[in-house]
């Protein structure tokens, strides 16, 4: 179903209602519907493994011009229930009736490498799974992973007093883990391209740390 600006911000009283907006990251970055959520269907993966959104969800979609009826179609297909449509003309639609947008910084590896000796404040979010960064990760950086970014309790150790670098596996997810935090208040953020990959092509300029393992009961060196 077609929403006008009307009925779209309508809806948007519910407070249940999640905005989706299925542009490309490198749209949603320049500017986005706030308290939207950038979930493609590339994306859609990593919001259900993290219970951001069930199949009963209420939604409404953002998304461009050309792509409605595929959008549509493929939430559908997906079986979810409570699609309550799409704004019509999409982002431009918003901008042209003077509505406030927020947006995502981006920056460079080389940019977090040259940022991080000279800012206190700056907080590396590392949001890959445990294991993978365990094994190697930025020197004090913190971990919360993606699939625990839906629970607001581990954002306990972020605030707006720091500013926070979200590094992900590969870029993929930046977006998404980005507008997660900005719909729960903290938007002192930025996100780093292209993610851990892209980082270690550079790795020399950063200092990396492990974290240990606590021994358990089957360690044969406990015996």
């Amino acid at each position: 179903m077609s929403l006008s600006i009307e009925e779209f911000q309508t809806l948007l009283k519910d407070e249940s209602v999640f905005i989706i907006d299925t542009r490309p990251a490198e749209l949603f970055v320049d500017g986005y519907i706030p308290n939207a959520l950038n979930i493609t269907p590339a994306t859609i993966k990593y919001a259900i493994a993290m219970g951001i959104l069930t199949k009963d969800t209420p939604m409404v979609f953002v998304t461009e011009d050309e792509l409605v009826a595929e959008t549509m179609a493929y939430f559908i297909k997906a079986e979810f229930t409570q699609i309550k449509g799409y704004l019509i003309g999409g982002f431009a639609s918003w901008v042209a009736a003077s509505k406030r947008y927020d947006l995502i910084i981006e920056v460079e590896v080389d940019e977090l490498a040259m940022d991080i000796p000279f800012d206190e404040y700056l907080m590396v979010l590392d949001t890959r799974e445990e294991p993978v960064f365990d094994k190697q990760h930025i020197k004090n950086s913190v971990a919360v992973p993606l699939s625990e970014m839906g629970d607001p309790g581990s954002m306990s150790e972020l605030d707006e007093h720091f500013n926070i670098y979200i590094i992900t596996d590969n870029g993929e997810s930046n977006t998404l883990a980005a507008s997660l935090l900005k719909k729960q208040g903290i938007h002192n953020i930025r996100i780093v391209k292209r993610g851990w990959e892209e980082l270690l092509q550079i790795k020399d300029k950063f200092s990396f740390e492990s974290t240990k393992q606590k021994p358990t009961e089957e360690d044969p060196f406990l015996n």
